[in-house]
Protein backbone atom coordinates (compact mmCIF):
# COMPACT_ATOMS: atom_id res chain seq x y z
CA UNK A 1 0.00 0.00 0.00
CA UNK A 2 1.47 3.40 -1.03
CA UNK A 3 2.29 5.61 2.04
CA UNK A 4 1.10 9.09 2.09
CA UNK A 5 2.74 11.67 4.02
CA UNK A 6 -0.48 14.40 3.93
CA UNK A 7 -3.70 13.21 4.00
CA UNK A 8 -6.95 14.48 3.54
CA UNK A 9 -10.74 13.31 4.03
CA UNK A 10 -13.29 15.56 3.33
CA UNK A 11 -16.80 15.42 4.08
CA UNK A 12 -19.92 17.46 3.41
CA UNK A 13 -20.44 18.19 7.06
CA UNK A 14 -17.25 16.90 8.70
CA UNK A 15 -14.12 18.56 6.97
CA UNK A 16 -10.98 16.76 8.46
CA UNK A 17 -7.39 18.35 7.06
CA UNK A 18 -3.97 17.11 7.84
CA UNK A 19 -1.76 18.89 5.82
CA UNK A 20 1.42 20.83 5.69
CA UNK A 21 5.64 19.46 5.51
CA UNK A 22 5.93 18.65 9.11
CA UNK A 23 4.68 16.21 11.01
CA UNK A 24 3.43 18.06 13.84
CA UNK A 25 1.81 21.02 11.90
CA UNK A 26 -2.14 20.58 11.47
CA UNK A 27 -4.36 22.24 9.02
CA UNK A 28 -7.83 22.93 10.51
CA UNK A 29 -10.56 23.92 8.47
CA UNK A 30 -14.24 25.01 10.08
CA UNK A 31 -16.98 22.99 9.93
CA UNK A 32 -20.04 24.55 8.44
CA UNK A 33 -22.55 25.42 10.17
CA UNK A 34 -25.07 22.21 10.26
CA UNK A 35 -28.28 24.25 10.36
CA UNK A 36 -27.41 26.36 7.06
CA UNK A 37 -29.17 25.02 4.16
CA UNK A 38 -26.70 26.90 2.15
CA UNK A 39 -24.13 24.42 3.38
CA UNK A 40 -24.82 22.16 0.11
CA UNK A 41 -22.63 24.64 -1.52
CA UNK A 42 -19.24 23.91 -3.21
CA UNK A 43 -16.60 23.73 -0.73
CA UNK A 44 -13.08 24.82 -1.76
CA UNK A 45 -10.48 23.24 -0.40
CA UNK A 46 -6.94 24.53 -1.25
CA UNK A 47 -3.72 23.31 -0.90
CA UNK A 48 -0.40 24.17 1.42
CA UNK A 49 2.39 25.30 -0.80
CA UNK A 50 4.59 22.03 -1.18
CA UNK A 51 7.39 23.78 -3.51
CA UNK A 52 9.53 23.21 -0.48
CA UNK A 53 9.00 19.35 0.39
CA UNK A 54 8.23 17.88 -3.03
CA UNK A 55 8.33 14.30 -1.61
CA UNK A 56 4.92 15.32 -0.15
CA UNK A 57 1.86 13.94 -1.60
CA UNK A 58 -1.94 15.05 -0.79
CA UNK A 59 -4.51 12.36 -1.04
CA UNK A 60 -8.24 13.90 -0.51
CA UNK A 61 -10.95 11.80 -0.31
CA UNK A 62 -14.68 12.40 -1.14
CA UNK A 63 -17.11 10.41 1.51
CA UNK A 64 -20.67 10.85 2.13
CA UNK A 65 -21.90 12.35 5.27
CA UNK A 66 -23.84 9.89 7.99
CA UNK A 67 -27.20 10.32 5.93
CA UNK A 68 -25.60 9.11 2.79
CA UNK A 69 -25.82 12.65 1.00
CA UNK A 70 -22.76 13.66 -0.91
CA UNK A 71 -22.05 16.94 -1.99
CA UNK A 72 -18.65 18.03 -3.84
CA UNK A 73 -15.54 20.09 -2.94
CA UNK A 74 -13.31 21.80 -5.48
CA UNK A 75 -9.19 20.71 -4.80
CA UNK A 76 -7.54 24.12 -5.61
CA UNK A 77 -3.18 24.39 -6.27
CA UNK A 78 -1.12 26.99 -7.58
CA UNK A 79 -1.57 25.32 -10.94
CA UNK A 80 -5.48 24.53 -11.36
CA UNK A 81 -8.07 22.43 -10.03
CA UNK A 82 -10.12 19.66 -9.62
CA UNK A 83 -13.75 18.70 -8.56
CA UNK A 84 -14.94 15.67 -6.62
CA UNK A 85 -18.32 14.90 -6.42
CA UNK A 86 -18.72 11.13 -6.55
CA UNK A 87 -18.30 8.81 -2.97
CA UNK A 88 -15.18 7.00 -2.72
CA UNK A 89 -13.31 9.16 -5.49
CA UNK A 90 -9.80 11.04 -4.90
CA UNK A 91 -7.64 13.50 -6.15
CA UNK A 92 -4.28 13.90 -6.04
CA UNK A 93 -1.92 16.69 -5.58
CA UNK A 94 1.78 16.03 -6.32
CA UNK A 95 2.93 19.72 -7.06
CA UNK A 96 1.10 22.42 -5.53
CA UNK A 97 2.70 24.03 -8.76
CA UNK A 98 0.51 21.86 -10.86
CA UNK A 99 -3.22 21.11 -11.41
CA UNK A 100 -4.31 18.10 -9.40
CA UNK A 101 -4.52 14.63 -10.91
CA UNK A 102 -7.81 13.85 -12.28
CA UNK A 103 -10.33 12.06 -9.44
CA UNK A 104 -10.60 8.38 -9.38
CA UNK A 105 -12.63 5.35 -7.17
CA UNK A 106 -10.34 4.21 -4.02
CA UNK A 107 -11.38 0.61 -2.97
CA UNK A 108 -12.69 0.72 0.37
CA UNK A 109 -10.40 -1.36 2.30
CA UNK A 110 -7.85 1.03 0.68
CA UNK A 111 -9.79 3.99 2.10
CA UNK A 112 -9.64 1.88 5.78
CA UNK A 113 -6.36 1.40 5.61
CA UNK A 114 -5.20 4.83 4.85
CA UNK A 115 -7.38 6.92 7.13
CA UNK A 116 -8.85 4.10 9.84
CA UNK A 117 -7.42 6.04 12.81
CA UNK A 118 -9.27 9.97 11.28
CA UNK A 119 -12.11 7.87 10.60
CA UNK A 120 -12.44 6.19 14.17
CA UNK A 121 -12.14 9.42 16.01
CA UNK A 122 -15.15 10.73 14.27
CA UNK A 123 -17.64 12.85 17.07
CA UNK A 124 -20.57 11.07 17.08
CA UNK A 125 -23.27 13.23 14.71
CA UNK A 126 -26.27 10.88 15.91
CA UNK A 127 -27.02 13.63 18.93
CA UNK A 128 -26.60 16.41 16.94
CA UNK A 129 -29.67 18.36 15.22
CA UNK A 130 -30.73 18.15 11.01
CA UNK A 131 -32.64 21.63 9.99
CA UNK A 132 -35.17 21.57 7.17
CA UNK A 133 -36.65 25.01 6.56
CA UNK A 134 -39.95 24.90 4.29
CA UNK A 135 -40.76 28.02 2.42
CA UNK A 136 -44.84 28.65 1.80
CA UNK A 137 -46.58 30.88 -0.38
CA UNK A 138 -47.38 33.85 0.32
CA UNK A 139 -50.30 34.42 3.14
CA UNK A 140 -51.28 30.45 2.48
CA UNK A 141 -50.57 27.43 4.01
CA UNK A 142 -49.35 25.93 0.95
CA UNK A 143 -45.85 24.87 0.49
CA UNK A 144 -43.95 26.08 -2.57
CA UNK A 145 -42.91 23.71 -5.11
CA UNK A 146 -39.57 23.16 -4.28
CA UNK A 147 -40.47 22.50 -0.32
CA UNK A 148 -43.29 20.25 -0.92
CA UNK A 149 -40.83 17.79 -2.65
CA UNK A 150 -38.39 18.28 0.32
CA UNK A 151 -41.34 16.61 2.52
CA UNK A 152 -40.37 12.80 1.80
CA UNK A 153 -36.86 13.59 2.52
CA UNK A 154 -37.70 14.97 5.86
CA UNK A 155 -39.87 11.53 7.00
CA UNK A 156 -36.94 9.92 5.66
CA UNK A 157 -34.08 11.41 7.79
CA UNK A 158 -36.69 11.06 10.72
CA UNK A 159 -37.02 7.58 10.37
CA UNK A 160 -33.10 6.50 9.42
CA UNK A 161 -32.31 8.60 12.75
CA UNK A 162 -35.21 6.96 14.75
CA UNK A 163 -35.81 10.29 15.96
CA UNK A 164 -38.20 11.06 18.94
CA UNK A 165 -37.53 14.47 19.01
CA UNK A 166 -38.79 16.75 16.39
CA UNK A 167 -39.60 20.17 16.57
CA UNK A 168 -41.92 21.81 14.01
CA UNK A 169 -41.95 25.59 14.21
CA UNK A 170 -43.67 28.42 12.15
CA UNK A 171 -43.01 31.93 10.99
CA UNK A 172 -44.77 34.42 8.87
CA UNK A 173 -43.55 37.52 7.19
CA UNK A 174 -44.50 40.98 8.58
CA UNK A 175 -47.40 41.64 6.37
CA UNK A 176 -50.54 41.99 8.48
CA UNK A 177 -51.49 42.60 12.07
CA UNK A 178 -49.76 40.36 15.06
CA UNK A 179 -52.75 38.10 15.59
CA UNK A 180 -53.28 37.27 12.20
CA UNK A 181 -49.74 36.20 11.63
CA UNK A 182 -49.57 34.41 14.37
CA UNK A 183 -52.50 32.07 13.51
CA UNK A 184 -50.86 31.60 9.81
CA UNK A 185 -47.80 30.51 11.32
CA UNK A 186 -49.86 28.06 13.36
CA UNK A 187 -51.42 26.68 10.47
CA UNK A 188 -48.63 26.12 8.48
CA UNK A 189 -46.75 24.63 11.11
CA UNK A 190 -49.59 21.67 11.82
CA UNK A 191 -49.99 21.70 7.92
CA UNK A 192 -46.35 19.99 7.82
CA UNK A 193 -46.97 18.49 11.54
CA UNK A 194 -50.17 16.89 9.85
CA UNK A 195 -48.36 15.36 6.86
CA UNK A 196 -45.51 13.90 9.27
CA UNK A 197 -48.32 12.14 11.39
CA UNK A 198 -50.26 11.05 7.61
CA UNK A 199 -46.32 9.69 6.54
CA UNK A 200 -45.60 7.45 9.80
CA UNK A 201 -44.68 9.85 12.37
CA UNK A 202 -45.58 9.41 16.12
CA UNK A 203 -47.59 12.43 17.12
CA UNK A 204 -45.66 12.22 20.41
CA UNK A 205 -42.57 12.68 19.12
CA UNK A 206 -43.65 16.50 17.87
CA UNK A 207 -42.93 19.35 18.81
CA UNK A 208 -45.05 22.26 17.61
CA UNK A 209 -44.34 26.08 18.05
CA UNK A 210 -45.33 29.44 16.19
CA UNK A 211 -44.37 32.63 16.62
CA UNK A 212 -46.10 34.51 13.46
CA UNK A 213 -43.52 37.53 12.64
CA UNK A 214 -41.87 37.56 15.56
CA UNK A 215 -38.69 35.72 14.43
CA UNK A 216 -37.89 36.88 10.89
CA UNK A 217 -35.12 34.96 8.92
CA UNK A 218 -34.66 38.14 7.17
CA UNK A 219 -35.62 41.27 9.25
CA UNK A 220 -37.74 43.96 7.36
CA UNK A 221 -40.01 46.62 8.22
CA UNK A 222 -43.48 45.45 8.71
CA UNK A 223 -45.63 45.32 5.79
CA UNK A 224 -42.88 43.74 3.43
CA UNK A 225 -43.58 40.29 2.18
CA UNK A 226 -40.82 38.97 2.61
CA UNK A 227 -40.77 35.07 1.20
CA UNK A 228 -37.85 33.99 3.65
CA UNK A 229 -39.79 34.59 6.17
CA UNK A 230 -42.89 32.53 5.39
CA UNK A 231 -41.50 29.25 6.71
CA UNK A 232 -41.73 26.37 8.82
CA UNK A 233 -38.44 25.07 10.23
CA UNK A 234 -38.09 21.35 11.35
CA UNK A 235 -35.28 20.49 13.89
CA UNK A 236 -34.47 16.75 13.44
CA UNK A 237 -33.00 15.14 16.50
Amino acid sequence: MKLWNNVFIAYILLLCLLAGCSANRDLIVPQPDPTDRSANRDLTVLLPDLTHCSKNRDLIVLLPDPNGKVGEIQVTTRGGSQILDKPGYVAQVEDSSKPPIAPKPIDQNEITGIFGAALSAQPDLTGRFILFNLWFENDKTKPVHESKKLLPEIVRTIKNRKSNEIYVVGHADRVGTELYNIKLSSRRAYYVRDFLVSSGIKASALVVSFHGKAKPLVYTEDGVAEPLNRRVEVIVK
